[in-house]
């Protein structure tokens, strides 16, 4: 074990002579010079966090941005705090397959992890469209992309994805800040749960033209947006879709696969960030939960 970590501490050197300790390379350069190993102890090695009075937490991700956090998070933010990075597989695999001067929709951004990941993938000359519903939540995303300095590449709309347009819905909130925080009047508590109210479109109407790439990360909601999304996914050939499937949270989870499948080969994207091939019965019965990779593009 002693022998091991004197390599990866001698890698992780090696790491900073080449893309130097205060200002981390481009995720490009990262995955050009080292391997998954060697970019994951490089990122944790410059992690830092720091609480906030506000009921947030601040913290350094993917080695060198600045992420606003809620405290109370215990699901991505402990990732976010302690690893700098969120599902790397899932990260490593976008990092191939976006290009320059693309358009990316991130759906249920949450945090704006994906929204600042693609932004740095397609570049000043793309644009990214980041929908947050949940107001605390795209709070904290404005914070994020701004202080970032990507407020030039990255759209953001305090909007759920649906199958149509609607006034206002009532969405799910895991996560609604302080109860003495300025958002507090936004969230409803009934039976324990607590929801916010938001205006709806659909992904198909909310902006003209065609779409390089959609990450659809509400998988509650997944059927839903994938029915509002129709008109965009036929004048978009080249599309990708990345999308977190959930057969226990899907409403109607085979129609949603005989959906996809009837446009797109149904793959998933395994540990080792390659999109493999899958069944609709298996994503039914044997893994149920998944991140899909949804195209006619081979992925890379």
């Amino acid at each position: 074990m002693r022998g091991e970590l004197a390599v990866l501490r001698a890698e992780i050197e090696a790491m900073h002579a080449a893309v130097g300790r205060r200002d981390i390379a481009t995720l490009e350069e990262l995955l050009r010079e080292g391997n998954r190993r060697q970019i994951e102890a490089l990122i944790r090695d410059r992690t830092q966090t720091v609480p906030l009075p506000d009921g947030s937490v601040l913290c350094r991700v993917l080695g060198r941005f600045k992420m606003f956090t809620d405290a109370n998070d215990g699901g991505m933010a402990p990732h976010l705090l302690l690893d700098g990075y969120w599902e790397y597989w899932v990260t490593e695999f976008l990092c191939r397959n976006l290009a320059r001067g693309e358009t990316a929709y991130d759906i249920g951004a949450i945090y704006g992890y994906y929204s600042i990941l693609l932004a740095d993938l397609v570049g000043s000359e793309g644009r990214v469209v980041a929908l947050e519903p949940n107001s605390w939540l795209n709070w904290l995303l404005r914070r994020n992309i701004s202080v970032n300095g990507l407020g030039g590449t990255v759209a953001i709309h305090r909007l759920a994805a649906a199958e149509a347009k609607h006034d206002s819905v009532r969405v799910p909130a895991i996560l609604t800040g302080p109860f003495t925080g300025p958002f507090a009047n936004w969230f409803t508590f009934e039976e324990g749960r607590a929801t916010c109210p938001a205006p709806a479109v659909a992904l198909q109407d909310l902006e003209a033209g065609s779409v390089d790439f959609v990450r659809i990360g509400i998988a509650s909601a997944a059927d839903r947006v994938v029915a509002g999304m129709a008109g965009l996914m036929d004048r978009s050939p080249g599309m990708r879709i990345l999308m977190e499937f959930d057969a226990n949270r899907c409403q109607e989870a085979p129609a949603l696969l005989a959906t996809l499948a009837a446009r797109y080969p149904l793959r998933f994207i395994d540990g080792d960030s390659i999109a493999k091939p899958c069944t609709a019965e298996e994503l039914l019965t044997q893994r149920r939960v998944a991140t899909l990779y949804l195209s006619r593009i081979e992925p890379r």
